[in-house]
């Protein structure tokens, strides 16, 4: 029976004040590892919750402000249409709450945030589901043919299955994933927020300038994978689906 990897435990403070919970969250992105979940209490769990929560919705605001800001003051602030406007107007208010805060969340997090504690079968779901539902539109989006971007579809997913379809590989590559996941880390985090550009249509901005548009959607990735390996799945759900129906309230308040 496979188990996952080897975790780091971490004391668990019962009662962290801000600067505290702060620092951890910025010592463990300097050098992401596995931590020991910490099964605590809700009412233990909440305050630190709470805090990562405002610091992350905190820093979204902030610096899509400044990015934002700063491409409209270059003049590029024509960033095509995007898909969740349409299904904002077109779609009852009970429906997109359920959609982006609960559906949404809980499925972002089990294919992104679930295979952060390893096992294979976890890594083979979320593996071929990048592979077959966010990859074409990344490539679709380069604006690379349709020949190359055949050849690297198929050349990802050959290479996928032949790893984690051999035990002899997907032994090996278990020890490259514990020795290197802070690249394992960080590559889930970009992609998570590439994903999101899918959303955007029409772009007109330079190639170079279009990951800027995702920055916040990659600010939350990073707190929602600290949720996952620090507490649970299940609080990154929570923390994500949050995070997701106060945007969605902004946003209707705002319109």
């Amino acid at each position: 029976m496979e188990t996952t990897l080897p975790a780091e435990k971490v004391e668990a403070k019962p009662n962290p004040s801000l600067p505290e919970t702060v620092l951890d969250f910025w010592h463990f992105l300097k050098s992401p590892q596995q931590l020991q979940a910490q099964h605590q209490e809700p009412k233990q769990i909440w305050k630190p919750l709470l805090q990562l929560f405002v610091l992350k919705f905190s820093l979204s605001l902030g610096i899509s402000l400044l990015v934002f800001g700063l491409l409209q003051l270059l003049g590029l602030d024509h960033f095509g249409s995007h898909g969740l406007d349409k299904f904002l107007r077109e779609t009852h208010p009970l429906l997109v709450l359920l959609a982006v805060a609960v559906v949404g969340p809980a499925i972002e997090e089990f294919f992104f945030r679930a295979p952060l504690r390893y096992t294979r079968k976890r890594l083979l779901v979320s593996f071929l589901t990048i592979n077959i539902f966010v990859l074409p539109p990344l490539l679709e989006l380069s604006g690379i043919s349709t020949l190359v971007s055949a050849l690297i579809w198929l050349t990802t997913l050959a290479l996928g299955l032949w790893v984690l379809l051999s035990d002899e590989r997907a032994r090996h590559f278990r020890r490259l994933w514990k020795e290197h996941f802070g690249a394992v880390f960080y590559t889930f985090t970009i992609v998570f927020a590439l994903v999101h550009l899918a959303n955007y249509e029409n772009l007109n901005l330079p190639s170079a300038l279009i990951p800027l548009l995702v920055v916040p959607q990659f600010i939350g990735s990073l707190f929602w994978s600290y949720i996952r390996l620090r507490f649970s799945l299940t609080w990154a759900i929570l923390a994500h689906g949050s995070s997701n129906a106060l945007l969605l309230a902004l946003s209707y308040l705002t319109t």
